[in-house]
């Protein structure tokens, strides 16, 4: 009896599942715009298995919660606002015990909001300066074109009156 007691033990204690990973993960900051939280727990589990989302106690709407081996994948209604949150699982493994646990974490995205506002009016201004130095460039083009063409005139000008001052000289001479 003894040694069945002993076979048996180890068996029972790994029949439990447990949580082996998740998304996002305890304790994380998330940063970006979530739209799923996945638990993988490291057997498989039964389809009367689920999780809820709180917020300072107050239950965050899930659209959807999908049993899929060792998989449980809840879909957000909405796009978590900044605060701390809970994610309370229960699940029943494959020897039919419930086991519950629970992961915190934390959604922090409003710098990223901050810097995203802050970028667009530095993006608008850069874009305003860059016309404008493309502008100034055309017009600088555009004098430069004008100079050269009025060079060129000038010196034809000169080209043309030196030889009319050269064969009036030639002429008078004879």
């Amino acid at each position: 009896m003894l040694i069945c007691m002993f076979i048996s033990v180890p068996t029972i204690a790994n029949a439990h599942t447990e949580l082996s990973s998740s998304n996002p993960k305890e304790g994380q900051i998330v940063t970006e715009e979530l739209n799923e939280i996945i638990l993988n727990f490291a057997g498989s589990i039964e389809d009367l298995s689920t999780m809820k989302v709180t917020k300072d106690g107050k239950e965050v709407s899930l659209s959807q919660v999908q049993v899929q081996d060792k998989e449980m994948v809840g879909t957000l209604s909405a796009p978590l606002e900044n605060g701390s949150y809970i994610i309370d699982w229960t699940i029943s493994g494959e020897d039919g015990h419930p086991i519950s646990g629970k992961v915190s974490f934390t959604v922090q995205m409003e710098h990223i909001h901050e810097e995203k506002e802050k970028a667009q009016p530095k993006a608008e201004e850069n874009k305003q300066q860059n016309e404008q130095q493309d502008k100034g460039e055309v017009q600088k083009e555009d004098q430069t074109s004008s100079n050269t063409i009025t060079t060129i005139i000038t010196v034809l000008l000169l080209v043309i009156l030196g030889l009319g001052v050269g064969l009036l000289f030639r002429k008078m001479r004879k």
